[in-house]
């Protein structure tokens, strides 16, 4: 009866490590995150059942270790995948991107670019205001400027920004939106959106011009 039972236990860890082992590899067959990581949770569960029955102390550390960080990284790519759903859902609002600049002074009468300059940052008016010379248009507090450059053939500014007053400014970076692209869809398809919705109020504005 003993060994009966010997016997039942050992096939019990033994399809269970093969259990283990399957998951594993179907890890490997994953094309998206979230389900990847899901399998990892899966295999890390069946894996610390595995070591229990086997005695494998190494195997079930590992795993043991392995789960609660599988865990938090499923939470994240959730968090993600949600965000980019709300990014898809709603429209391209400036006030989405504040949080990723970074706050700077412009002294009345600062030249921030000159037309042909190489486009490096997207700027936002919290306060004061900033002259297009070129176009003799002002620009107020709440305008974001400065951001079609950046995706332009050429990567240089089609006119010159000069503080008229004191100007409270909010700025990033093309290197910071170049990491933010690469780290959070979120933020690159928010950012693709923007411009598209940038590029149709100039339409729209150059179309009632004409008309």
């Amino acid at each position: 009866m003993n060994q009966y039972l010997g016997i039942v236990l050992l096939d019990w860890v033994e399809l269970t490590g093969y259990a283990a082992s399957f998951l594993v590899f179907l890890t490997f067959c994953m094309k998206t995150l979230i389900p990847l990581r899901l399998l990892a949770i899966a295999s890390n569960v069946v894996f610390i059942l595995y070591a229990l029955g086997a005695g494998l102390v190494p195997v079930l550390l590992l795993h043991a270790a392995l789960l609660p960080l599988n865990i938090l990284r499923t939470y994240e790519q959730i968090k993600i995948h949600r965000r980019v759903q709300r990014v898809t859902d709603g429209s391209a609002d400036v006030d989405s991107l504040i949080p990723f600049m970074h706050a700077r002074l412009g002294p009345a009468g600062e030249v921030l670019f000159r037309k042909n300059d190489i486009a490096k940052d997207i700027f936002y008016i919290s306060k004061g205001s900033v002259e297009i010379p070129e176009i003799g248009k002002t620009l107020g507090p709440g305008t974001l400027f400065g951001e079609m450059a950046l995706f332009n053939d050429d990567h240089t500014r089609t006119a010159s920004a000069i503080c008229l007053e004191n100007c409270d400014l909010m700025v990033i970076s093309e290197a910071d939106i170049i990491r933010h692209c690469t780290t959070d869809p979120a933020f690159g398809l928010f950012l693709a959106k923007l411009v598209v919705s940038r590029m149709t109020e100039n339409q729209q504005e150059q179309t009632r011009k004409i008309t």
